[in-house]
């Protein structure tokens, strides 16, 4: 059975309503989820982002371009606050699981006046870094920290939202929604929480992708799908405007999607009146992109060197042998997509690792099983992009800046391949069997179960540290660091949020059933087909 009837072939133009309501919905509700992340995070506690939060204050105070006189060799001198410039204290647990976040000294509030912070992503695009800088403005001490954080994980909810909105556009949506759920792993909600724009690039690359599959779809009813055109031309803006590797990230999405529709329907997109203006607003927003680029070619000498004189350069490496090294390392960063928070020294649970690992295999062997290989080429080049394109980026900078690669760099091509892997097997039936249900019903409480368990232990890493011996108990009974809102007040949030986002995320896939039925039991109600309307 073909479960193409999942949606209507043509949609009423009026439905774009009932799209930003979803979109809404999933934002309101993803924006909560990151920003609990970034309370439950001490401050400075994602990777780097002390010289991002140094960067975003000095662009929101109008500090954007590199100047001679400004690099000093560990990177580019800028003015900010003093409590923004001396941020490094806050970094006493970094690589040191043991320790709890008590050790970071507190922040004054009245420490505002400008002094010179030294930041190692002083050439990177001010963008993102202006956005987020602008709560510095406001506030101070740790308020405007925490604030930072807020305004970067709402910036990324968008783009989570926007992506997971575009999707259920499809007209056989429910395999690629489930598999973009599968994608958001414990590990893209934490770098989502924290002051960096790794988040931000990994979010917009999942939502041009999702936008432009479904322009490509309805290439020839482009006038139902507005929302996913504009999902697109601001995405694109956003990635070409964030690092320059972005760029690459965009490429890869825009190649994945044109294999699963063809060459046919790209020319088809630009008989299109809004398509041809957002295009040339794209063009424009890339344009500025590719100039920040060049300009930074030409900037002042050392203004990227790496801060403290740190240096991953491997002697005798040639870019060949970085290139067959990273082919290798392939399936080593798997856990880096999953979750290995902090400073990449606190990896999730292995009960989280093994559950993120089944789904993963599953999604790698199900493509295998597609009647039609056409419908799953896409797939393969998603799988191609994410071992060729990094090994082929690390080994162009092995004889400069040496091995810097790290999984969380993935995540954009990773998100592309799962959500490619839900496109190759999307016409397959979606039965709303008893069957189908059950195990849905299991696959998703058990995410449930370890997106908590992971953001529980996180806050055990900091509240008490994590020594060789279980020490659990101790959150409760002498707690040495606690976040706002204190570590349990988070902890229940953060369960009673998932929650709600797993029972929509069962309603959605199987309409008029339950993630929790205590009457009726696994049997539900009568049966809804894979053919029944979603639920918006």
């Amino acid at each position: 059975m073909d479960s193409t009837a999942g949606r209507p072939a043509a949609f009423p133009s009026h439905d774009n309503r009932m799209v930003l309501r979803q979109f809404l919905r999933t934002f309101a509700f993803l924006s909560l989820l990151t920003s609990l992340w970034s309370l439950a995070t001490p401050l400075m506690a994602f990777p780097d982002e002390v010289s991002h939060t140094i960067k975003a204050a000095a662009v929101a105070r109008g500090q954007f371009v590199v100047q001679a006189g400004q690099s000093y060799g560990h990177g580019v001198h800028v003015q900010v606050p003093s409590y923004i410039a001396n941020l490094s204290d806050q970094t006493c647990t970094a690589f040191k699981r043991e320790m709890a976040a008590s050790c970071a000294p507190s922040i004054p509030l009245d420490d505002n006046y400008l002094t010179i912070g030294v930041t190692s992503a002083g050439m990177y695009n001010p963008m993102y870094y202006w956005i987020v800088g602008l709560p510095s403005l406001i506030f101070s001490g740790a308020p405007a920290l925490f604030a930072m954080r807020i305004v970067s994980a709402v910036l990324s909810s968008a783009f989570l939202a926007a992506g997971f909105t575009a999707l259920t556009r499809l007209r056989a949506p429910k395999w690629p929604v489930a598999a973009a759920a599968v994608a958001v792993t414990p590990m893209v909600l934490f770098l989502a929480a924290g002051i960096n724009p790794n988040s931000l690039e990994i979010t917009a690359t999942m939502a041009a992708f999702c936008g432009l599959l479904v322009c490509l779809e309805n290439s020839r009813n482009l006038a139902v799908v507005k929302p996913a055109i504009l999902t697109v031309g601001i995405s694109a803006v956003v990635l070409a405007n964030t690092r320059n590797v972005s760029l690459v990230w965009l490429l890869a999405a825009v190649t994945v999607a044109v294999t699963f529709f063809g060459f046919r329907r790209v020319g088809m997109l630009f008989h299109n009146r809004t398509v041809l203006v957002t295009s040339g607003a794209m063009a424009v927003g890339v344009g500025l992109g590719l100039w920040w680029i060049v300009l930074m070619i030409f900037a002042p000498g050392s203004t990227a060197a790496a801060p403290d004189g740190i240096t991953n350069l491997v002697e005798g490496v040639k870019p060949h042998q970085a290139f067959l090294t990273m082919l290798d390392r392939v399936f080593d960063f798997v856990p880096q997509y999953i979750g290995v928070m902090g400073w990449l020294d606190t990896p999730v649970p292995q009960a989280v690792v093994q559950y993120w690992s089944m789904l993963l295999m599953l999604a790698l062997l199900i493509p295998l099983t597609s009647r039609q290989s056409r419908r799953a080429l896409g797939f393969w080049v998603a799988l191609l992009a994410l071992a060729i394109l990094p090994a082929i980026i690390q080994a162009g900078l092995i004889t400069t800046v040496g091995y810097i690669w790290q999984g969380r760099y993935n995540l954009p091509l990773f998100m592309i391949l799962v959500i490619a892997a839900g496109m190759s097997v999307r016409n397959r039936s979606f039965e709303s069997t008893p069957e189908l249900r059950n195990v849905g019903r299991v696959i998703i409480a058990a995410g449930a179960v370890a997106h908590v368990y992971s953001f529980i232990y996180l806050l055990r890493r900091y509240v008490v540290g994590l020594h060789d011996t279980g020490n659990w108990q101790v959150m409760i009974t002498h707690p040495e660091w606690q976040p706002p809102l204190s570590w349990i007040g988070l902890s229940a949030l953060y369960a009673g949020l998932i929650y709600l986002g797993s029972a929509g995320l069962y309603r959605y896939l199987f309409p008029s059933y339950e993630l929790i039925d205590k009457f009726r039991g696994f049997s539900g109600s009568p049966a809804a087909t894979g053919s029944e309307a979603p639920r918006s």
